[in-house]
C-alpha cells in the first residue's frame, strides 16, 4: 500500500500547485524597532535603475508596507526607512514517480518491475522551478550618510511547476508579509494562492 499512497499524494500535491505555492519565508529583525507610521522609499539598485520589472515588484512590496501601517515617502522627501528588493531564480529541480499500477498483474500492456518484483508504470517527472525574494530595510538617515545600517531582512523561496517569475513575485510578497516583521531567525512555511501569467 505504500507505494500507492505516495502516488496519491504526489498527485494531489501536483493538484494544487496551479493554484498555490508553498513558500519557506526566513526573517531577521535588528535591535531597532520597526514601528508603524515611519515613512519609506523602495530605493534601486545600481542594475535595477529604469527597469519596469523592478518597479512592477517594488511597487507590490510598498502597497505591502502600507497595508502594514507604513507610509510611503512624499517625491524628494527623506524617508524613515530605506527598503531594498531582490528577486530571481533559486534554481530547480525535477521529481520523479511511478504508477505502481499501471498495466496490473492480469491487465494488458507492458509492465515494468521495480527492484521487490512488484509491478509499476512508465516513469513520470515533474519540474518545479524555485523563485526568490529578498527585503532589506536599512535606516534611513544613517543611508544618506553612506552607512548601511539593516533594521530587517526578510527571505521567501517558493516552488511551483511555472517557469515564470512574474507569477511568482506577487505571491512571494504575500508569503513575506503575512506574517511580517515575523519571528527573528525562524523559518516558517507559507501557502498562498499563485496568479498564473496572462495566457498561461
Amino acid at each position: 500500500m505504500k507505494p500507492v499512497i505516495a502516488v496519491l499524494s504526489l498527485a494531489l500535491l501536483l493538484g494544487g500547485c496551479a493554484a498555490t505555492m508553498q513558500a519557506d519565508v526566513t526573517q531577521f529583525s535588528g535591535a531597532a524597532p520597526l514601528p508603524a507610521g515611519r515613512t519609506f522609499v523602495v530605493s534601486a539598485e545600481q542594475d535595477q535603475g529604469g527597469s519596469l520589472e523592478f518597479q512592477h515588484y517594488a511597487a507590490l512590496v510598498g502597497g505591502a508596507l502600507q497595508d502594514h501601517g507604513y507610509k510611503a515617502a512624499a517625491p524628494g522627501a527623506s524617508a524613515d526607512l530605506v527598503v531594498v528588493v531582490h528577486y530571481g531564480s533559486a534554481g530547480n529541480h525535477t521529481e520523479l514517480w511511478s504508477d505502481p499500477s499501471w498495466g496490473g498483474w492480469g491487465g494488458w500492456g507492458y509492465r515494468h518491475h521495480g527492484p521487490w518484483g512488484g509491478p509499476y508504470g512508465p516513469t513520470e517527472s515533474q519540474t518545479y522551478y524555485s523563485e526568490m525574494l529578498e527585503v532589506q530595510i536599512f535606516d534611513g538617515a544613517a543611508w544618506r550618510g553612506n552607512t548601511r545600517t539593516m533594521l530587517y531582512q526578510g527571505r521567501a523561496i517558493g516552488d511551483s511547476t511555472v517557469n515564470e517569475i512574474s507569477a511568482a513575485v506577487p505571491a512571494l510578497v504575500k508569503a513575506l508579509f503575512t506574517h511580517f516583521p515575523g519571528n527573528s531567525g525562524q523559518t516558517e512555511r507559507i501557502t498562498v494562492q499563485l496568479t498564473p501569467p496572462a495566457g498561461a
